[in-house]
């Protein structure tokens, strides 16, 4: 059976970078600042892609990218607004 794990739902403002708002995210679902890990974005995605992607995207057509980063889930849904779910693996007992 499998556990489902926690999601943290961040909705970033107009004007704030998406790159800026995945770190926003991911540091509201660990309960810490992520930018003092050792992993930095960069080592997952190109956050300059990621942003360009998301800002083309038309309001109609649906967006999603999904990556691992921080021992979390990073899910960026664009639709017209951005929406980014965060799943914290390290509350996961089966992950190591």
């Amino acid at each position: 059976m499998s556990r489902e794990l926690p999601t943290v739902r961040y909705r970033p403002a107009d004007d704030e970078p998406l790159s800026t708002a995945i770190i926003s995210a991911l540091s509201e679902a660990k309960g810490r600042d992520v930018t003092e890990d050792e992993c930095v974005l960069y080592d997952s995605i190109d956050p300059e892609c990621l942003d360009g992607l998301f800002r083309q995207q038309g309001g109609e057509d649906t967006v999603k990218v999904e990556f691992s980063t921080h021992d979390a889930i990073v899910i960026v849904w664009g639709n017209g607004a951005i929406t980014i779910d965060v799943q914290d693996l390290e509350q996961d007992p089966a992950h190591s």
